[in-house]
């Protein structure tokens, strides 16, 4: 219905995002944490019910099947032997001898009461099913495990060309400074197998994107109340499925950002047109408050919203956040004769005192190339793994192992019977050479 809050925009407040976007449906969605669905208390019981049905399950059924093999008789009541859908009956038992001996050739164990045979193998096959059982119940204790403190981790890390953050989950340890972003992009002649592709496209493809940081460890950490002092690790280049790896982490490059403004360049002019002095370059990070344009004007700033909303009720400037994506000023131009007011905002220019001689122009901008990380941690994977090998082994086994029996009495002439759990031609391969060989017909198959 609604985005995961992964997939929302970064640096967004989730509760506005949602609610903003979704209304009524969004706050409710958000305040049940289906926005991180699939951390959440819900999905937690979710798991915990489907592994304890698994092991229910596994316990009602497993313990019969357990007695049921193990306590097996080889002495079986004549019309036992009829019901079976292999079974033949002979008048002579004399080469009974030459049937137990073929059997055992091949693969068969054997369990003789009197003059009564049980041949078996194959009894794996019974427990693959117990033992897909018990791969799943590791994979969903792996995955319930992601939900303590320190096993799973995977956090994104926003970060400005020359910017330096700190790692989350590290406890303020760990620091990463972005020294420059990479975006390369497919040239459509670049001798490649996709330059037919890229002629039928009417937009740019990405070919990689990669950050060059440095990478810190803050000597200072165990002190209280102290800056940071932090020592350079090493320089690392991180890119698309080549991640850096420190203690338990791993950082990818996850993607990149540049709707976020760097500066903007405006340009004075007078009531004419006529351009007034040099143009002027405001940094937004850390924006001046005087701009000197030409002798005697000067530019100051009196008002800046980065992300410009609405003016409150006393004249001020109101900034729905604090990343620049939307600028808006208030600029007082004076000359040694006057000072007037003008509210600029991109593409728009408004006086704010009357009869204005000046008007400030917007000319260009520049924007911050942000790369975007994910920081991942995961304890539980060793876990989740071996779970999903041993599901693997159990599928094999109840796939492609048969439960094969075979019940032999000699008490009135030769009867044979014979069963299994699936594949009942390749039981009767088993059955009908030794019976050839013993001088025997070849099985019946009552559903031939």
């Amino acid at each position: 219905m609604f985005p995961q809050e992964y997939f929302i925009p970064v640096g967004a407040n989730p509760q506005q995002y949602y609610t903003e976007n979704y209304g009524t449906l969004g706050k409710i969605y958000i305040e049940l944490g289906f926005h991180n669905l699939y951390s959440s208390w819900w999905f937690i019981i979710l798991i915990g019910l489907l592994a304890l049905s698994l092991i229910a399950a596994s316990i009602d059924r497993g313990i019969p099947l357990f007695k049921s093999l193990k306590n097996q008789r080889a002495k079986k009541h004549p019309s036992f032997y009829k019901r079976q859908r292999l079974n033949l009956h002979q008048g002579s038992s004399r080469n009974t001898a030459d049937v137990v001996e073929g059997l055992k050739k091949k693969g068969y164990k054997v369990k003789e009461d009197d003059n009564h045979y049980l041949f078996e193998k194959g009894k794996l096959s019974r427990w693959g099913p117990y033992i897909n059982y018990f791969g799943l119940i590791l994979l969903l204790f792996g995955s319930m495990l992601r939900f303590f403190p320190g096993m799973y981790v995977d956090e994104l890390i926003y970060i400005t060309e020359g910017e330096t953050v700190q790692v989350p989950e590290t406890n303020g340890k760990y620091y990463v400074k972005n020294n420059k972003f990479t975006i390369d992009i497919y040239d459509e002649e670049s001798g490649t197998v996709y330059d037919n592709t890229l002629e039928n496209i009417n937009e740019t493809v990405v070919s990689n994107y990669q950050t060059d940081f440095s990478f810190y460890e803050n000597e200072n950490m165990d002190v209280v109340g102290s800056a940071p002092d932090l020592q350079k690790v090493e320089d690392y280049s991180v890119q698309v499925n080549h991640p850096y790896r420190f203690d338990l982490f791993e950082i990818y490059q996850a993607s990149y950002d540049n709707s976020q403004m760097k500066s903007m360049t405006f340009q004075l002019e007078d009531n004419d047109d006529k351009p007034v002095g040099e143009p002027f370059t405001i940094e937004l990070d850390n924006p001046h408050q005087n701009y000197e344009v030409v002798d005697g004007v000067n530019v100051n700033i009196r008002a800046y919203a980065p992300d410009f909303l609405e003016i409150d009720e006393n004249g001020a400037l109101i900034s729905e956040t604090p990343v620049a994506t939307n600028p808006a000023f208030v600029f007082e131009i004076f000359d040694s004769e006057s000072s007037e007011l003008s509210l600029i905002q991109i593409m728009n220019s408004t006086d704010i005192t009357e009869n204005n001689k000046y008007n400030v122009k917007f000319v260009e901008n520049k924007n911050h190339w942000a790369t975007v990380l994910t920081l991942k941690k995961d304890l539980t994977m060793p876990l989740i793994a071996t779970g999903f090998v041993i599901f693997l082994v159990g599928l094999f086994i109840g796939s492609y192992i048969n439960h094969r029996r075979i019940w032999v009495n000699t008490d009135d002439g030769f009867s044979i019977s014979a069963h299994t759990n699936k594949n009942y031609f390749g039981l009767k391969k088993d059955i009908n050479p030794v019976l050839r060989e013993s001088g025997y017909d070849e099985i019946l198959d009552r559903d031939s």
